[in-house]
């Protein structure tokens, strides 16, 4: 009863629930949509807008610098406001360059990545979009240190609403290009409702300058030096397979696989990028005040097994059913490549929950070291390229729990650490 108490009443909780709700609500709307859309949209159509977005994850690592991360660490809100302006400069700058480099080498990229010709047109979204994405990455990292949990939640929401309304729209007027189109217009209405909020935040330009933006560049630059290229390295560890995929075997494979990758991600969008939030703002907030942070990290346990375990059973018992009712027929092979990848995407709900501990204690080349070897793991997934395609998730998912482990290993490690240097104090 003390536990349960303690539970309910402390911040982090309040928070969470502040957030999960609000998640819930956000990832409601293209869940609820997708049965619509997947029988609007071809197969082809979502594997191509896959890879479009496999492509975009590892742009918007880099296109900031992962400065936009360190805005919560600062003790005063003007160092934190000058990091916030030193990541758009820099994720301006990157995207233009990355503009260019699509108009040149357009076709090359195409080839290259094996994407059908008819879809190169939309790489010119890439640029813009990761600028967007990248932006509101910033806005919501201040929003996070001014503990405006409600605000982000509200952000979105108004983001799923517009991608959805424009994606379905399109689809049935049946222009071309409609999930593009619709992901673009979903970040850029994220960004005007972020703007809005952080202006009602305690943001204000006023105390930016350029003599100021170069003191926290300097003061922060190991978060660059130390975490972009294996942080990019993991991004697309972790995303290289699809393209691997499209590559060797079709487009069509990767739109099957990626919708048992949405739906095997449920858990991942609505609890532990929600959680990993709160928890990084709660833990460098308790690591500055030297308390313990092993409640709040047992208490995440308990719900993170108890939600793996349930969907597991799930789709193990019911998935062909509801892959069949929910997606219609076409879409039953997702059902069978879910029970493969399951077992990877537990780990990764794990892990991905727990990461933003490697920042908080500064461990980035600790776990920069997990992370170009994650890499060079998957890359070894290229000498695999004759065998069957349930071989080769197989191995896949082989590669991704061994690996996963390790990361476990390191994490509980550090806080380890952490509780016996204040249990001596």
């Amino acid at each position: 009863m003390q536990f349960k108490k303690l539970f309910l009443k402390s911040e982090f909780t309040k928070n969470t629930v502040v957030l999960v709700f609000g998640t819930i609500i956000a990832q409601a709307i293209p869940l609820l949509l997708h049965p619509f859309l997947r029988r609007i949209y071809t197969p082809e159509d979502f594997g191509a807008m896959a890879v479009f977005l496999s492509i975009f994850s590892m742009l918007t690592i880099v296109s900031s610098l992962r400065f936009e991360a360190t805005i919560v660490l600062p003790k005063n809100d003007n160092e934190s406001a000058n990091i916030f302006s030193l990541a758009f400069v820099i994720n301006l700058g990157f995207n233009l360059i990355g503009f260019f480099i699509v108009l040149f080498f357009k076709e090359s990229i195409v080839n290259l990545i094996g994407l059908p010709v008819k879809y190169s047109d939309f790489l010119y979204f890439l640029p813009a979009t990761s600028f967007l994405y990248s932006l509101y990455q910033s806005i919501n990292y201040w929003l996070i240190r001014q503990k405006a949990f409600r605000a982000s939640s509200t952000n979105k929401i108004v983001r799923r609403a517009v991608e959805g309304i424009f994606q379905l729209g399109m689809g049935i007027l049946k222009i071309p290009g409609g999930l593009f189109i619709g992901d673009f217009f979903g970040n850029f209405s994220n960004v005007l409702s972020g703007i809005r909020q952080i202006n009602k935040n305690k943001f204000s330009l006023k105390v930016v300058s350029k003599r100021k933006m170069g003191f926290v560049f300097k003061k922060f630059i190991d978060y660059p030096k130390y975490n972009v290229v294996p942080t990019l390295l993991s991004s697309a560890a972790s995303l290289l397979p699809f393209l691997f995929i499209n590559k060797i075997y079709s487009t069509e494979v990767v739109g099957y696989l990626d919708l048992s990758r949405m739906v095997l991600s449920i858990p991942l969008i609505f609890i532990s990028a929600t959680i990993a939030q709160v928890l990084f703002q709660q833990i460098t907030e308790k690591r500055h005040n030297k308390s313990s942070i092993k409640r709040d990290l047992l208490n995440i346990c308990f719900i993170i097994v108890g939600i793996i375990v349930l969907e597991a059973l799930i789709l193990f018992f019911f998935g062909d059913t509801l892959f069949k009712l929910i997606f219609g027929e076409n879409y039953l092979i997702s059902s069978y490549y879910s029970k493969i990848l399951i077992f990877s995407f537990s780990m990764t709900f794990i892990t991905s929950t727990f990461s933003s501990i490697f920042i908080t204690f500064d461990k980035i080349k600790q776990n920069s070291v997990w992370q170009i070897t994650y890499f060079i793991s998957i890359c070894s997934l290229l000498l695999f390229q004759g065998i069957e395609l349930l071989d080769f998730l197989k191995i896949y998912v082989i590669i991704e729990v061994v690996m996963s482990i390790i990361n476990v290993i390191l994490l509980v490690r550090i806080v380890s650490n952490y509780e016996k240097s204040i249990a001596l104090r």
